[in-house]
């Protein structure tokens, strides 16, 4: 007692409590630790300025949020080490080195597709109460001017804006993929003072051409940027527009690779940023999203591979990770690592077929086995406490919980009373950092729903919002959505997928039978079963009916807008707006 109660009265005077739940869990945390004192000390008790009141504050750091598009489980070498499967194809030593100077998030869940998980952190809500679908940017309804549009919903609060509201400096780089119909839709209209990034799904690394829009029959290239002599909310970025013979890229100095220029940004924000203020820097790489290219020189490292796909990949993420060790290096150099916070993150499992690996999970995008929605993820950075570094935590956690621990950090409100007012529901987000700062393996979060579209991988761009599935550890309930109540892709990679005995078409994949009774249903142990392989619903008819009444109860709230009608394309091409500069045309904003 007597040591209890010392600790407490340090930690009081130390004014950092709030890391700590209650004094059993601090004098249990550094009991059980040896009385780790001194780490306590100068890591997980940090302290910030003294104010004139005699009041304390936390310090907030620098947060570097990096979101890879498309990562396999199993394409970066801290997870391959982990299962035993280490390959001299996986070359990741920034990652994995960061990673073990973090703490590895084992159960780190996503949406299983792009634009939901984007909007799902931007928004921090469950995508089932934000959006579902990879709806074309061209969507629009104006019979719902709150959520008739693609990505996320008018008048919910960006998480940009609250990291505002705690002082920092927001800045957005990379693949948005959140919308764009509006100036609301921007970055810049979700609360970053600064961005350059492409709105759509998926571009053309090299001339920056979004895969679907076109106007006018023409393609639209895809490339904005908004600074601080820049109006509301941004303009085209031509001026970074590659010449047309990088059309058909090869070693030509004059062709610089679309993420070379994201990168650029990221270390041009940060050499130009006050190390005393806090900075809150977005970076979504398009690595590894198709097309698969890189520059040459990163290829030809990966000569000895014999399987393209693969070959191209994994040529992606070294060259991307090469490139977060120059962030980093940049950190280290204008000593702002020591106050930075790390996360990154995969939006979804690994797209098989392509050159993506998710062993030993089954399933990849688009599913909601694990391979779909469970991403390697961790935080690091000199912000994390030095006796949590190199840990793992097994606690269960969405990506958008993000939302609630950043606007902690940020000593800030995360509920979003505008969109209350507006009858949208609120966030669902919970605030990670006290566990990830503590010895603690809990989580706030106890449960996870997964959502769908109606008709599933089929309904993805236009379907109604469905419950797919309950995670309640140990146990997953899965619900398949498609025709026969089907769940999409339920295969596994094997350590080397893919390759030339594997498939090389998701269409091409039988999907099992999740269906709404233990007969035919798909209930499984994943914490003691990672893979899926066997199937509980049958032996465990009252936990399944438990959790399938969960979800159809989940069910009952689901934030499903109308995003689009028939006829959308026409439409948008009959008012597209595009902006013409240097004789192409930009995507830009084209409704009020």
């Amino acid at each position: 007692h007597l040591v209890q109660a010392v600790l407490v009265l340090v930690c009081h005077n130390l004014g950092s409590c709030g890391q700590i739940r209650s004094s059993a869990e601090l004098s249990a945390t550094l009991l059980g630790e040896g009385l780790h004192l001194l780490q306590v000390e100068s890591s997980l008790l940090r302290v910030g300025e003294k104010k004139g009141s005699g009041a304390t504050e936390k310090k907030k750091p620098h947060v570097l949020f990096i979101l890879a598009d498309d990562l396999g489980f199993a394409n970066v070498g801290y997870v391959r080490e982990e299962y035993g499967i280490s390959s001299r194809e996986v070359r990741t030593p920034v990652i994995d080195g960061l990673a073990e100077e973090g703490v590895k998030l084992r159960r780190m869940y996503a949406h299983h597709m792009c634009s939901p998980t984007r909007v799902a952190i931007q928004s921090g809500r469950s995508p089932i109460h934000s959006n579902v679908a990879n709806a074309p940017l061209y969507s629009h309804n104006p019979e719902d001017p709150l959520g008739g549009f693609a990505g996320m919903p008018r008048n919910m609060t960006g998480i940009a804006e609250v990291m505002k509201r705690g002082g920092y400096r927001t800045h957005y780089v990379g693949k948005w993929d959140a919308g764009a119909a509006t100036p609301e839709h921007t970055p810049a209209g979700r609360g970053y003072e600064t961005s350059l990034n492409f709105f759509g799904h998926t571009n053309d690394p090299w001339t920056f051409a979004n895969d679907g829009m076109k106007c006018d029959s023409k393609p639209l290239l895809d490339l904005f940027e908004m600074d601080e002599t820049t109006p509301f909310p941004g303009r085209p970025a031509s001026r970074l527009q590659n010449p047309e013979s990088c059309r058909h890229p090869g070693p030509r100095k004059e062709c610089i690779y679309e993420d070379q220029i994201f990168a650029d940004r990221v270390h041009a924000i940060i050499r130009q940023h006050p190390s005393a203020e806090p900075f809150f820097i977005f970076w979504a790489p398009r690595i590894a999203h198709g097309p698969l290219e890189v520059p040459l020189a990163e290829m030809e490292e990966f000569s000895f591979m014999d399987y393209p796909k693969r070959q191209k990949y994994m040529a992606m993420v070294s060259w991307l990770d090469k490139r977060i060790g120059g962030v980093v290096d940049l950190l280290k150099n204008r000593s702002m690592y020591n106050d930075t916070l790390i996360i990154f993150s995969s939006d979804n499992g690994g797209p098989l077929g392509s050159g993506a690996n998710n062993y030993p999970l089954r399933g990849g995008k688009h599913s909601n086995f694990e391979g779909g929605v469970r991403v390697p993820a961790f935080v690091s950075g000199g912000f994390v406490p030095h006796f949590r570094r190199g840990s793992w935590h097994s606690g269960l956690m969405a990506a958008w919980d993000w939302y609630a621990t950043l606007a902690g950090l940020a000593q800030v409100d995360h509920r979003d009373h505008r969109a209350a007012q507006s009858g949208l529901p609120g966030t669902d987000s919970y605030d990670l950092w006290p566990t990830l700062s503590t010895w603690s393996q809990d989580s706030p979060r106890k449960k996870l729903v997964l959502g769908n579209t109606k008709q599933g991988y089929h309904g993805r761009h236009y379907g109604d919002a469905v419950v797919g599935g309950i995670i309640y550890p140990p146990y997953k309930l899965l619900l398949g959505v498609s025709a026969g109540y089907r769940e999409h892709m339920g295969v596994w990679s094997s350590p080397l997928a893919p390759n030339s005995s594997s498939f090389d078409s998701i269409n091409a994949i039988e999907d099992p039978v999740c269906g709404r009774s233990p007969e035919d249903g798909c209930l499984f142990n994943i914490w003691a079963d990672e893979g899926e392989h066997d199937n509980l619903a049958q032996s465990n008819p009252d936990l399944f009916r438990k959790l399938l009444a969960w979800a159809n109860d989940e069910q009952k709230y689901v934030y499903s807008p109308k995003r689009s009608r028939e006829g959308d394309d026409e439409s948008y091409a009959a008012s597209c707006n595009p902006d013409l500069q240097q004789g192409q045309l930009f995507l830009k904003p084209w409704l009020a």
